[in-house]
């Protein structure tokens, strides 16, 4: 998951680079559309990565915390206290990377509005 994670902030970060001197690049209004959508669907395919990521974070921690139960039902209270521990670690984990994808992709939102501005600016 962690890896899939660290794929999609590479690939964000090679888009940013690369992204904006492809619009400055060309005065073509058609190539500015299309550069423009492919920005778009390249957000959509991070936003949509980040929804799976967040999912299987939840889930994993819904089975962590049936764990727990189970563990307190059969009087193992130090099993329960170390699986809770463990979840305590692995949801602030959790939320860290979220906040950090939230953050990518709000610059990504940044970067497309500013080449957005760019190819209108040109096409004047």
């Amino acid at each position: 998951m962690k890896a899939v994670k660290f794929l999609a902030v590479v690939a964000v970060g090679v888009f940013m680079v690369s992204a904006p001197s492809a619009v400055y690049a060309t005065n073509d209004p058609g190539t500015l559309k299309e550069e423009i959508a492919a920005d778009k669907q390249a957000i959509k395919a991070q936003r949509d990565t980040m929804k799976s990521n967040a999912e299987s974070a939840k889930a994993e921690e819904q089975e962590v915390r049936g764990e727990i139960k189970e563990a307190r039902q059969a009087g193992d209270i130090e099993k329960a206290n170390a699986l809770k521990e463990g979840l305590k670690t692995t949801h602030q984990e959790n939320v860290a990377e979220r906040k950090q994808d939230k953050k990518t992709l709000h610059k990504a939102r940044q970067e497309m509005r500013h080449d957005v501005k760019a190819a209108k600016k040109s096409c004047q």
